[in-house]
């Protein structure tokens, strides 16, 4: 090839090198603006929600609701999940049992795109839990907290509710949801704020949601942190406690039972991005009619928790002890088994 065209072709290749460099950071821009949007009008459900919560109730969820014996039962996020969307998972839960038990662990497990910052692929804790990347105000929301928008003597204009978080994610099932606004956004997990946007939204009590960025000076930050109502140490106290949190995914399997019967059953099963088996449980659902389907939400009934499955579980003996065992015939119930056996071996010990 004659010098001639290798020059040709090394202008050409340059030139769709700088319209590749010109053209892709105008992509980011635009995605990462998209982003945005979408986080914004997250917030604005989120702040319709909670007036909605505060004109029925007339004051705000609690933050948790923690028991005189001091156990943890729920959180704000899922107080406020009635006046949120359509969704029948508010009716699904028992409110008489905690956030980790078996009862609620189907409706803990899903993911809430709502309380999530759009890009961030931490959806998952490594249990299972679905996460919120958004914390409330601990001076608002708190142990067993009922602060009415009298109490916001400076203004709801000026008193926040919520925030976006950096890091140190927990399940939006957590009774324990607050951090402090702090003194810099961006600056470690700990922190408010996206640091791929330069800062991060936060909601007021007014409804409005306006986005700082991480130069926000330390005195004006500290200035929204202190607005009252100041609730005590005791009342925002939160356990020590990091949750794990990554690329996790949940995928459903469908067991063998009687087509006629009414309740269907299956397996959920909890992945790494690594296509690791972290987490088997094993559910049971009522299948509705097309009529019992446009019934009122409150009339629907989520899946029932079975059983879970770890490395040493019997599982014919497990199985046996379920309503499963009278839903199929000896072929179906030794099917799910041999299928259950199956995935038993691939659960990370």
């Amino acid at each position: 090839m004659s010098w001639q065209r290798w020059i040709s072709i090394s202008l050409v290749l340059g030139m769709l090198l700088l319209a590749f460099g010109l053209i892709m950071p105008a992509v980011f821009q635009a995605r990462e603006a998209a982003r945005r949007n979408t986080a914004k009008n997250n917030f604005k459900q989120i702040g319709l929600a909670l007036f909605n919560y505060h004109e029925s109730y007339r004051c705000l969820p609690p933050g948790g609701t923690i028991r005189e014996d001091d156990a943890a039962m729920q959180g704000w996020i899922a107080m406020m999940m009635p006046f949120l969307d359509a969704s029948p998972y508010y009716s699904w839960l028992d409110f008489n049992e905690s956030w980790q038990s078996a009862a609620n662990r189907y409706v803990f497990d899903q993911r809430l795109p709502v309380v999530l910052i759009p890009g961030v692929e931490q959806h998952y804790t490594d249990s299972g839990f679905g996460v919120t990347q958004i914390m409330g105000n601990p001076n608002l929301l708190h142990r067993n907290s009922d602060v009415t928008i009298k109490e916001m003597t400076n203004g709801t204009s000026f008193t926040w509710l919520a925030g976006e978080v950096t890091g140190d994610f927990q399940p939006w099932s957590y009774p324990f949801n607050w951090r402090p606004l702090g003194t810099k956004l961006c600056q470690g997990p700990a922190s408010y704020g996206r640091p791929e946007w330069g800062g991060g939204h936060l909601l007021f009590a007014d409804g409005h949601i306006k986005f700082f960025t991480d130069a926000t000076s330390s005195r004006m930050l500290q200035r929204y942190d202190a607005a009252p109502p100041v609730a005590t140490k005791g009342e925002t106290a939160v356990p020590k406690k990091v949750f794990q949190t990554g690329d996790y995914r949940w995928d459903r399997i469908d067991l063998q039972s009687d087509p006629e019967a009414r309740d269907e059953y299956f397996v959920y099963r909890l992945s790494s991005s690594a296509n690791v088996l972290l987490k088997l449980n094993v559910y049971s659902q009522i299948l509705l009619t097309e009529e019992e389907q446009k019934q009122p939400k409150s009339y629907l009934k989520g899946p029932r928790f079975l059983l879970e499955i770890d490395p040493t579980t019997d599982i014919a003996a497990a199985l046996k002890a379920t309503p499963l065992v009278d839903a199929t015939s000896p072929e179906q119930l030794a099917a799910n088994v041999k299928t259950l056996q199956a995935l038993q071996k691939q659960l990370q010990k």
